[in-house]
């Protein structure tokens, strides 16, 4: 269980990034510091899913915990936002 205890701290975290990408944004302080916080946010909720990825949680469940963090953390994603090439390449995939 000492997994799951980091994997709840690291939601704590991306839920505290989180709120200091909203205080910039709020505040109109510096896009570039609103911009490190949002990529914090992208290394944290790659490195959530990734724990998600791996055994004992490698399952059905897990996905369904990804997807419930992706519609959380982004509920709002545009279409589009794909940009690098061999992303793109996968995204058309599906």
């Amino acid at each position: 269980m000492k997994r799951n205890q980091h994997l709840i701290e690291l939601i704590d975290s991306i839920k505290k990034t989180e709120d200091m990408i909203s205080l910039h944004k709020t505040n109109n302080t510096s896009s570039l510091m609103s911009s490190q916080y949002e990529a914090l946010k992208a290394r944290q909720i790659s490195e959530l899913i990734g724990g998600l990825s791996m055994p004992p949680y490698q399952s059905v469940e897990s996905i369904s915990v990804v997807i419930h963090i992706l519609s959380k953390f982004y509920p709002n994603m545009p279409e589009g936002v794909v940009k690098l090439k061999e992303l793109k390449e996968l995204e058309d995939a599906i």
